[in-house]
C-alpha cells in the first residue's frame, strides 16, 4: 500500500513539472540563448528570473500600440496634403493664374501693357519675295510667262501707334497706325535693294485694265493708245525693268513732262485715288507697292482695352468710325453682309485664354476683310508653349454661292479667266474694290488655287510648310511667339481691245510679288517672358504635383505598416510564478 502511495505521489510531481516546463518550440529558444543541448525544467522560483531574461531580452521590435496610432494620424495628414495639393493646382492656382494674366493683358493708361500697346516690343518682320520674269518678250507674242522667286528681301517693320484718346468708361481706345520699314541688309544678303528685276509694269495695266472695265472711261482707251509712251515713258512691252527699291518702296516714275491729252490721263490717274500711286513734287507720278505703308497711316482704329472682359481684348470695334466696311457687296436688302464685317484684332497679339479646338480672326486692312483662323496643334517655342493656328479653306478657296459668302464675288473684271457666276475660280480673290486697282490676291506660288490659274505659268513651285499663314500664340495671354501672314499679289495679263501693246497676250493671271508680315519672338523677349509666366507655373506646377505624390506616398507607408503590424500574430506567453 505505501509502495502505491508513493508512486502515486511521484507521478504527480513529474506532471506538475511537465506543466511547469516551456512548450517544445521555446525549448529551442532555450537551447539557442543558453547554448546547452536541453533545457532543464523549472524546478525552483529562483530559476524564474533568469528564464524571464532570457526569453524577453529587451521590447518586441516594430510593435507598439502607440506607433500604430500615429502611422493613422501620419497617413491621414498626407492624404490631407495629396487632396489640399490637387485642391491648389486644379482650383486654386489656375484661378490665381487667371486673374494675373486678366490684370497684365487690360490696356489702361500708364501701365507695362499700355506701353507694349503702343511701342510693340521688337520689331515685325516684313520678307519680300519677287517673280522675276525671265521670258518677257516672248510672253509679248502670245507664250506662257516662265518666272523665277528671287528674295526674301527683308525689311524690319516698326510700329508705333499714336493714341488718340480713351472711351469715358475705359474699355475702348483710339489711334492710329505709324509704321516703318528698315531695309536689312544683313538678312536679306545676297539680295539687295539695287538688285535688277523683270516684272509686270503693274501702274500701266491697272491703268488699261480700270479704263476697259469701266463704260464712262471707255473713250480713254483711244486716247491712251496714242499717248501710252508720253504717260509710261515710251514702253516695250508689259513688263518693266526696274530695281527692287524702286518697285517696293522710292516708285517707278511716269507721267513725267507731260503736256496736252498725256496730262489730262495723268490727271485723271491721280485723281482715281490708289493708294500705290502717288504724286511727286515735280508733278510726275510714281508707282510703288509699299511706299503708302511707311509713315503714319490715315485708318483711325477703335479697339477694346480688355476693361470688363479681358478675352475682348485688342479686338477691333470701329474703323474710321464705322463699325463695317463698305467694299464688299451687301445683301439685297442693305443689310451689311459677312465680308464687310469687322471682325478679330490687328494680328499684333490676340485675346488670351485660347482653348483647343478653337478658332479666332484677324483683320487686315492690307486686304480689306476679315480671316478666320483654326486650332491646327500644340506646339513649343523655345520652351513656351502654345498653339497652332491657321487659315482654312474659306479664306480664298470656299468662295461663291455654294459657301454663303458670294459677297466676295465683286465681278469687277471682263474678259479674265472666271466661273459663269462672276467668281473667280477657287484660290483667287479679287481686290478691286479694297485696293483701287485690279490685284488678285492668292497664296504663295498660287497654293491650293485652280488649276486654271496654275496651269498658265511656269515656275510655281507650291509648298504648304512655306507658303500656308500660321500663327503660334501662348495660349495663356495671346502673345504671338511667331509665325506669318503670307499672300500673293497678281494682275491678270489680257488682250485690250483698242491697245496695240496687247494685242498679242494670252490671258493669264500674272504673279508679282508675295509677301510674309510675321514675328519670331526674340531671344531677349523669350526670357522676359519665361522669367514673367513660364517659370512661375512651372513652380506652381512643381508644388501641385508635389503635394499629392508626396501625400499620398507618405499615406501609402504609413497605412502599409500599420496593416502589416495589424496582422503580425501576438506570442501568448503564460505568466510566470
Amino acid at each position: 500500500m505505501r509502495q502505491q502511495q508513493e508512486q502515486q505521489q511521484r507521478r504527480h510531481r513529474q506532471q506538475q513539472q511537465q506543466q511547469q516546463s516551456p512548450p517544445p518550440h521555446l525549448r529551442r529558444i532555450f537551447v539557442q540563448r543558453l547554448d546547452v543541448a536541453t533545457v532543464a525544467p523549472f524546478n525552483t522560483s529562483a530559476d524564474k528570473p533568469k528564464i524571464a531574461k532570457t526569453l524577453f531580452p529587451g521590447p518586441i521590435p516594430w510593435y507598439s500600440t502607440k506607433m500604430l496610432h500615429w502611422s493613422l494620424i501620419v497617413s491621414f495628414l498626407g492624404l490631407l496634403t495629396a487632396a489640399l495639393g490637387a485642391y491648389c493646382g486644379w482650383f486654386l492656382f489656375p484661378t490665381m493664374v487667371d486673374k494675373k494674366v486678366e490684370e497684365s493683358v487690360i490696356i489702361a493708361d500708364g501701365s507695362e501693357q499700355y506701353k507694349r500697346f503702343v511701342q510693340l516690343p521688337q520689331p515685325l518682320t516684313f520678307k519680300v519675295y519677287i517673280f522675276n520674269v525671265t521670258n518677257a518678250h516672248k510672253i509679248q507674242h502670245g507664250a506662257l510667262p516662265i518666272v523665277e522667286e528671287i528674295g526674301p528681301y527683308v525689311y524690319r517693320q516698326y510700329r508705333r501707334k499714336k493714341v488718340k484718346h480713351f472711351s469715358r468708361d475705359g474699355s475702348k481706345i483710339s489711334y492710329v497706325q505709324d509704321q516703318h520699314f528698315e531695309f536689312d541688309e544683313e538678312a536679306s544678303a545676297p539680295y539687295t535693294q539695287s538688285d535688277h528685276i523683270v516684272v509686270l509694269n503693274m501702274h500701266m495695266n491697272s491703268v488699261l485694265t480700270i479704263a476697259e472695265n469701266d463704260p464712262g472711261l471707255s473713250l480713254l482707251l483711244v486716247h491712251l493708245n496714242a499717248n501710252l509712251k508720253a504717260v509710261f515713258n515710251d514702253p516695250k512691252s508689259m513688263f518693266l525693268d526696274t530695281t527692287v527699291r524702286e518697285f517696293l518702296f522710292d516708285g517707278v516714275r511716269f507721267c513725267i513732262n507731260t503736256n496736252g491729252i498725256a496730262k489730262a490721263i495723268c490727271n485723271q490717274i491721280k485723281e482715281g485715288g490708289s493708294k500705290t500711286i502717288r504724286e511727286l513734287s515735280d508733278g510726275s507720278l510714281a508707282f510703288s507697292f509699299f511706299n503708302h505703308k511707311n509713315g503714319t497711316g490715315n485708318e483711325v482704329y477703335e479697339v477694346h482695352t480688355g476693361k470688363g472682359d479681358a478675352q475682348r481684348v485688342l479686338e477691333i470695334q470701329k474703323l474710321d468710325d464705322s463699325h463695317n466696311l463698305q467694299v464688299w457687296l451687301n445683301g439685297a436688302e442693305g443689310e451689311t453682309s459677312m465680308c464687310n464685317q469687322i471682325n478679330g484684332t490687328d494680328a499684333s497679339s490676340y485675346p488670351p485664354f485660347r482653348k483647343r479646338g478653337d478658332s479666332m480672326y484677324i483683320f487686315s486692312a492690307d486686304i480689306c476683310r476679315s480671316v478666320e483662323l483654326f486650332y491646327q496643334s500644340d506646339i513649343q517655342y523655345q520652351g513656351i508653349p502654345g498653339f497652332r493656328y491657321s487659315i482654312g479653306e474659306n479664306f480664298i478657296n470656299d468662295i461663291g454661292p455654294e459657301h454663303d459668302n458670294e459677297c466676295f464675288c465683286v465681278d469687277k473684271l471682263a474678259n479674265v479667266i472666271k466661273r459663269k457666276n462672276g467668281c473667280l475660280y477657287a484660290g483667287a480673290l479679287d481686290l478691286t474694290t479694297c485696293l483701287d486697282a485690279p490685284v488678285i490676291l492668292t497664296l504663295p506660288h498660287m497654293l491650293g488655287a485652280s488649276n486654271e490659274y496654275t496651269k498658265m505659268i511656269r515656275g510655281l513651285r507650291p509648298d504648304a510648310k512655306k507658303h500656308q499663314t500660321f500663327v503660334d500664340v501662348q495660349h495663356l495671354t495671346g502673345t504671338p511667339l511667331q509665325g506669318g501672314k503670307r499672300v500673293q499679289f497678281n494682275m491678270f495679263l489680257k488682250s485690250i481691245n483698242r491697245i496695240s501693246i496687247t494685242e498679242n497676250l494670252t490671258t493669264v493671271l500674272m504673279p508679282a510679288i508675295w509677301v510674309e508680315e510675321g514675328i519670331q519672338l526674340n531671344s531677349e523677349m523669350v526670357a522676359f517672358f519665361k522669367k514673367k509666366l513660364i517659370n512661375s507655373l512651372k513652380t506652381l506646377n512643381i508644388i501641385h504635383w508635389a503635394s499629392i505624390c508626396g501625400g499620398v506616398g507618405v499615406a501609402a507607408i504609413c497605412l502599409i505598416y500599420y496593416v502589416i503590424q495589424r496582422r503580425k500574430p501576438e506570442a501568448e506567453v503564460a505568466p510566470l510564478k
